[in-house]
């Protein structure tokens, strides 16, 4: 303990730590260890560390390593253990919103009036609003938390309203540190063995990191060389997923952008950086009594991957949505195996 950061500064500085000054060093000591024995029973009482009775062994437990894994403070890693049975990706998101992580974005007044405009939302951008009294949408935003929501919700349309630089800072870390909270989530709820928590945090992880809801007309803005201007451009001759882009003329994207050759083709050679497409097939092998059964999954990969430096990994989850249970769950290399069961 003496030997911790803590210990060095608050003798240094001790009216920093509302400590007072001029404590002997006995004094100073009895009052680090009360620090620490409060800290302790706090983390114990949460299950992030087990303690014997004595309280003298420590170890961390699973939900522990994954807040040290993912560098979450302990405030945010409380509120993602109280999540309800039935986490959905609106839960989710709610969860990061109050994360400490995302305490200093303060909500300004000059911000006011455009985000009570993008939380009205008059043509339906947005997947989830602010809602007030009986299930309307608020008419004004008035706490960080919901400026944060509905900053996340802007951004994930893939189409923002915001182009204001503090605002687009805020939108940066709130994707940056929220893709964080949601990956230590989706950790967590495989633990707990928590189905429907588990695939919401997983899809709230995916589109933190792009920026851009899985199911958004503007997909397409994940690829190299595609902004918002080609993506609307793609959108507006029916190009709006990746199978659309694959089967698209070079030639007409070239007319619809307004770009000249060969851009069209070098939009389609970007698909070659995605990870290689897995076709999945789920067959009973097994039928037993009291509505058990045996299944085997079994994992294709239709196309070669590409030779390239990067590694595409997935989450293979299996689970019963009835029973919002987690059956098995494996992280795989997705452009390594040639056929997995």
């Amino acid at each position: 303990m003496k030997c911790s950061f803590l210990y060095v500064r608050i003798r240094k500085n001790p009216e920093k730590y509302a400590v007072r000054k001029g404590l002997t060093g006995d004094r100073l000591e009895r009052h680090m260890q009360d620090i620490c024995v409060q800290n302790v029973n706090e983390l114990s009482r949460y299950q992030l560390i087990w303690t014997d009775e004595d309280g003298f062994l420590l170890k961390p437990l699973e939900p522990g390593k994954l807040m040290t894994k993912y560098y979450l403070k302990f405030d945010t890693m409380k509120h993602i253990m109280q999540a309800p049975g039935n986490c959905s990706i609106e839960d989710a998101l709610q969860i990061i919103c109050r994360a400490e992580e995302l305490s200093w974005i303060q909500l300004r007044r000059n911000e006011k009036k455009l985000l009570n405009d993008i939380n009205i939302d008059k043509d339906n951008r947005l997947r989830f609003h602010i809602l007030g009294d009986k299930e309307k949408r608020k008419k004004r935003v008035q706490t960080k938390e919901e400026k944060i929501f509905v900053l996340a919700n802007d951004c994930l349309t893939g189409d923002p309203l915001v182009f204001d630089l503090s605002l687009s800072q805020d939108v940066n870390s709130i994707c940056a540190n929220g893709y964080r909270i949601a990956k230590c989530m989706k950790e967590y709820f495989i633990y707990r063995k928590n189905y429907r928590g588990a695939l919401s945090s997983a899809l709230l992880t995916k589109s933190l990191y792009q920026k851009v809801w899985d199911d958004s007309p503007y997909l397409l803005k994940q690829l190299p060389g595609i902004g918002m201007v080609t993506a609307k451009a793609l959108h507006s001759m029916g190009v709006k997923s990746f199978a659309s882009l694959s089967d698209a003329d070079p030639r007409k994207i070239e007319m619809v952008t307004g770009r000249k050759y060969p851009f069209g083709n070098h939009i389609k050679e970007s698909l070659l950086s995605l990870p290689p497409e897995i076709e999945m097939r789920v067959e009973e092998t097994e039928s037993q009594r009291q509505g058990k059964s045996k299944v085997m999954v079994t994992l294709t990969r239709l196309s070669q991957p590409v030779q390239t430096t990067k590694r595409h990994y997935a989450d293979m989850v299996v689970g019963v949505e009835e029973d919002n249970l987690v059956l098995f769950h494996e992280k795989i290399r997705v452009d390594e195996f040639p056929r997995y069961s």
